[in-house]
């Protein structure tokens, strides 16, 4: 049980790329950022719409974590809405820096792997810098 549950917790991080696959498109937005000492957090709101399609996600997306620094640190597919259109699932993934969280997201195996997320759920995906270590925003 404790394998399932850490096998999801880390594909479903791996997985928040964008569940639209609008932003699959676009470009990294700091290809020099590799110097930014803030970490980056790739966060995730989606509901699941097909179970068995997204468990593939999970087992192509788990086969690559070994080979970035990927720390999930939430994981909720219970989540608690508050405010606006929240969904079920919420996974925030953190990254050394920008450069890294970029480099996962773009990278060629990870986008092959998303596919298999972006048909099976339905949210949003965002990338977003942490505070500096001097705690100040950037």
């Amino acid at each position: 049980m404790n394998n399932l549950i850490a096998r999801t917790v880390l594909g479903v991080a791996i997985a928040f790329a964008t569940a639209t696959g609008q932003a699959q498109e676009a470009q990294p937005a700091s290809a020099t950022s590799a110097k930014a000492p803030a970490r980056a957090y790739l966060i995730g709101n989606y509901v699941i719409r097909d179970q068995a399609m997204f468990q593939r996600y999970l087992d192509a997306a788990n086969a690559l974590a070994p080979r970035y620094a990927v720390k999930v640190i939430v994981f909720d597919n219970n989540t608690r809405k508050l405010e606006g259109n929240a969904q079920a699932v919420t996974v925030i993934a953190e990254f050394p820096n920008m450069a890294e969280a970029e480099r996962f997201y773009y990278s060629a195996e990870y986008t092959e792997a998303k596919k298999l997320r972006v048909g099976s759920t339905e949210g949003l995906v965002v990338l977003a810098e942490g505070l500096s270590p001097a705690g100040k925003p950037h």
